[in-house]
């Protein structure tokens, strides 16, 4: 997934040659080809190929990429992104805001579920009922309000959007361990970068894409899925 997702965009940043649009085309079908391997009974995907267990985080980020390229013209699998939707669905109503465990457990756990109810909106098969649920709580972390956010713009609610945001921060502090989201602060940035050109808050997003721009263009070490967001969002903003 990562290394498939920027290539849905380059075509709009850069100029491309036509073979290297044919290459492109060629990598994307095979990585949502691949994805159908990951699919498990209950319509979530596992992280290895053949686990009985859906991952939480990799069902929210291959879904989003197979309904980005959907929007693109791609075509997926029958069955794939129905029953992912399924299993979105039925997670989003199930979830809960725990007061248990460590704060980056509760941080990790509303990212999750925020991405999710975003992934759903996108889909268009919003799961509003849990939108509001959520929207209620009193301690969303920042980056989950900014992705929840998203969700309500894309269905039209963009006041509540606005409201959610509001005094939010577009900076994130360095954090050790991502084992819930695979997360990083640069990724977790580009994320918000993400929303804030899908809001049309592109001066704002300025110096958040510079700084992912910066880290991008250093030599220090970035997971793949950080660099595919990183990429991901920098091209939506240019975009």
């Amino acid at each position: 997934t990562s290394a498939a997702f920027p290539q849905l965009y380059l075509a709009d940043v850069f100029d491309i040659t036509f073979n290297k649009k044919q290459k492109i085309e060629k990598n994307v079908k095979a990585a949502i080809e691949r994805l159908g391997r990951f699919q498990i009974s209950n319509g979530g995907l596992s992280y290895w190929p053949g686990e009985r267990e859906a991952d939480e985080w990799a069902t929210n980020y291959a879904g989003h990429f197979m309904i980005e390229a959907k929007n693109k013209g791609y075509s997926l699998p029958i069955g794939l992104f129905k029953n992912w939707v399924a299993f979105q669905t039925n997670a989003a109503n199930n979830w809960s805001n725990s007061n248990s465990g460590s704060a980056y457990y509760r941080g990790s756990s509303q990212l999750t579920q925020a991405y999710r109810l975003y992934t759903l909106a996108l889909a268009k098969k919003p799961a509003m009922s849990a939108m509001n649920k959520m929207r209620n709580n009193s301690d969303l972390s920042d980056i989950a309000k900014w992705r929840l956010a998203a969700a309500y713009h894309i269905i039209g609610r963009s006041a509540v959007a606005n409201d959610l945001i509001y005094g939010s921060k577009s900076t994130i502090e360095s954090y050790n361990g991502s084992s819930y989201t695979y997360g990083s602060k640069e990724r977790d940035e580009a994320m918000i970068l993400e929303v804030m050109a899908l809001l049309g808050e592109y001066e704002k997003g300025k110096a958040v894409m510079d700084r992912i721009a910066s880290k991008l263009s250093s030599s220090d070490y970035m997971s793949t899925q950080t660099v595919a967001y990183a990429l991901l969002a920098i091209s939506k903003y240019i975009g």
